[in-house]
């Protein structure tokens, strides 16, 4: 009946469907939640194994492999039957324990994998096989399904029955869709077992270079007259691209205590970028500040040296920021040098809050980026009571969650109410720089160095 002119007829309400008659939706549904928790290709096919007899039923089931064999050899990877379920063989990693399986070649299997296609065998009689013996004898029918990884049948999955007239077609159908369905899971779990594997690997070497680059480090202060000494070191990645030290410049004999009246080199670099990279280019900065001729002893030229030998080893898109400072104690004289590094900071304390000056002169490229610069020194006489503040900008360029840096400021900020002792730099400029990133990642390694004159 057409319903009235304008009028519209009411759509029937949804249904839902009632599945809880449909006992197969709960066992696939657990078999893909299993499938996707494996973590090696055996799992994978234990799972799917396991899926098949709550799904199928089976009174047997034989897995077999011919990765890595030649046509028509095969390894039986597994043999299940219902009577005693398992004939001693358990599920074997052929991809990487393949060795340790016998490799077989003719039999009822060797027929199988020699076809190289699907079947469904009626009135099956498998007894005295040369491979099997009568292990199989008590079942009447059986599926085999080549099960394909990158277009080629290296595994097999075979299920028996004792009924002589156990599958059909249809059975067969589903078992090659369900069973080839696997291989894309096989490779998967491949793949992300060699990424787990190389990047163990590759963490592995990361500690190492870490290990390495730590150790070019101070393992603790040294005592120079008239200085205490503080300073922090924070890596983005377990290397990092940060690097100072104190080195005296003489010694009470050469391979002695260094002389306290003597002067001392600081120095302080960051290589661009951060993780291992990073850390094997200051590795090379240490090697040659170490390899240095003794009779450069001043900052300019040491930077000139570094730089010409760096330059010389040719990384492109590498450079290195550095500041080199001889401090001589009994003059209190500081004689600096920068390559394209932030300025340093000298702190002298006000009863109205510290005074800071930022020390930018003596400024020139950073290494690595001409073969031959020239880096102009400057002189300060530091006096009792004042704070020298050094710092990579791994600090400064800090980030907080809007995007705006932290800069040279942040760190001025953050001394205002400071004595000028290291713990007190270190602590003041940490918890500003933390308040700051408020819970970021630090996208680059940071280092503050503080030396104050007592």
């Amino acid at each position: 009946m057409t319903p009235p002119t304008g009028t519209r007829s009411t759509p029937p309400p949804m249904q839902a469907v009632d599945l809880t008659g449909n006992d197969r939706i709960p066992i696939l549904m657990e078999t893909v939640a299993a499938l996707s928790r494996a973590r090696t290709p055996q799992q994978v096919l234990g799972e799917f194994s396991a899926g098949i007899e709550k799904l199928e039923g089976r009174d047997g089931y034989v897995s077999l492999s011919t990765r890595g064999l030649e046509p028509g050899s095969y390894r039986i990877t597994r043999l299940i039957r219902d009577d005693d379920m398992a004939t001693g063989m358990t599920a074997t990693d052929t991809w990487s324990k393949g060795p340790e399986l016998p490799i077989h070649r003719g039999g009822f299997f060797g027929s199988i994998v020699e076809q190289g296609r699907p079947q469904v065998i009626r009135d099956l009689k498998l007894t005295d096989d040369p491979i099997v013996g009568d292990q199989l004898a008590a079942f009447g029918s059986l599926m085999a399904v080549p099960l394909f990884d990158d277009g080629k049948p290296l595994n097999w999955a075979v299920v028996l029955r004792r009924d002589p007239a156990g599958f059909n077609a249809d059975d067969l159908e589903d078992l090659i869709l369900r069973g080839n369905l696997i291989g894309t899971a096989i490779r998967n779990v491949l793949a992300n077992q060699q990424l787990r594997d190389a990047k163990e690997q590759i963490d592995r070497e990361v500690h190492q270079i870490a290990r390495i680059q730590r150790a070019l480090l101070p393992a603790k202060m040294p005592a120079i007259p008239g200085l205490a000494l503080g300073a922090s070191y924070e890596t983005f990645d377990t290397a990092g691209g940060d690097l100072y030290d104190f080195v005296p410049l003489r010694r009470l004999t050469p391979d002695g205590p260094a002389d306290p009246r003597g002067p001392w080199m600081i120095h302080i670099a960051d290589a661009a970028g951060h993780g291992p990279a990073a850390a094997t280019v200051v590795a090379m900065l240490n090697a040659i500040l170490s390899a240095s001729p003794a009779e450069l002893d001043e900052p300019g030229d040491l930077l000139r040296f570094a730089n010409r030998h760096l330059y010389a080893k040719r990384l492109d898109g590498t450079f290195v920021t550095a500041i080199l400072a001889r401090y001589d104690p009994v003059s209190r004289w500081l004689t600096y040098a920068r390559a394209g590094h932030p300025p340093a900071l000298l702190m002298t304390p006000d009863p109205d809050g510290a005074r800071l000056e930022r020390l930018e002169e003596a400024g020139g490229l950073p290494l690595g980026i001409e073969a031959d610069v020239h880096y102009d020194e400057q002189t300060v006489e530091m006096k009792p009571g004042q704070t020298l503040v050094l710092y990579t900008d791994g600090v400064t360029e800090a980030m907080s969650p809007t995007g705006a840096q932290f800069e040279v400021g942040g760190i001025e900020r953050s001394l205002n109410e400071c004595s000028g002792e290291p713990d007190c730099v270190i602590g003041h400029v940490g918890q500003a720089l933390r308040a700051h990133e408020a819970g970021r990642r630090p996208a680059d390694d940071q280092t503050v160095l503080v030396l104050k004159v007592l």
